[in-house]
This record gives C-alpha cells, structure tokens and sequence, in this order.
C-alpha cells in the first residue's frame, strides 16, 4: 500500500511564496479585523472569535521577518489548531494546496535565519519557502 503525502498550503506575503504544513490548520478566513489586545507581544494583531473559539491573529510579516510596507493590508488569515489553542496567521493570499516532497527534498535556506522557516521547496517549477509556525506559536505566553 502507497504511503499518503503530506499536504501543504500555499500562501504569498510580499514577493514570496510560502508552504506551511495542512496537519495542524483548521480553516483559512477571509480577512476581519481583530479586537486589539492591550499589553500584547510584538506581532500580535489582535483577538477574533471563530465560532466560539478565541484566536490570537499574528501578522504574518512579523514572524519571517519582513517589511510590512512590502505586504498588502489585507488578504487572508490561516487558522492553526494547536494543543496550546488557537492561532491566526495574517498572509496576503492563499493560492493553493500541494503535495509536500519527502524530507529529503526540502533544501535548506540560508539567506535569512528565521526560526519558522523550515528550507525550500520546489512545486512544478516555482520556488516555496517552507515555514512552520507551531512551535513558535505554542511558545506564546
């Protein structure tokens, strides 16, 4: 029997396409401004409640890194279930959902030290930056 792929979600912020991992994402929301939360740790956008669920939405921008002048304001957020609770990813778009390659094929990126950023991937042709923000995000107080 064929072992199954893992998936992965495309998204862009900037001029970069990123990759983060399917298992721990819930649901991708179109954007809605979330209520601010005074005292909050850098990155922290603000609160939304998700059908009864509060999630903490982080810029994306922020946790790789980049200038938030080159990010549009507005887009996408990307809803990960973690055992720690909910967490909000704020990204431009999200264009779609691949089969991820085997551990072995993500190469390593060593343009930008990043604790998100994971390597890269290559998708029919197109360069992703491969990210995954679960630990940095169980790692909110």
């Amino acid at each position: 029997m064929e072992q199954a792929l893992e998936k992965g979600i495309c998204f862009r912020l900037g001029e970069e396409r990123y990759v983060h991992p399917l298992s721990n994402i819930k649901e991708v929301l179109s954007y809605q401004s979330p209520a601010p939360v005074p005292g909050a740790s850098a990155g922290v956008e603000g609160m939304i409640d998700v059908r009864g669920h509060m999630v903490t939405v982080l810029y994306g921008s922020y946790l790789l890194s980049l200038d938030p002048a080159t990010c549009e304001d507005e887009g996408h957020i990307i809803v990960l279930e973690l055992p720690t609770g909910y967490f909000g990813i704020r990204v431009e778009a999200v264009e779609r959902v691949i089969d991820l390659p085997q551990n072995n094929s993500v190469q390593s990126l060593e343009y930008r030290n990043n604790e998100c950023i994971q390597g890269t991937i290559n998708y029919h042709d197109e360069l992703y930056i491969y990210v995954d923000f679960s630990d940095y995000c169980s790692a909110l107080d």
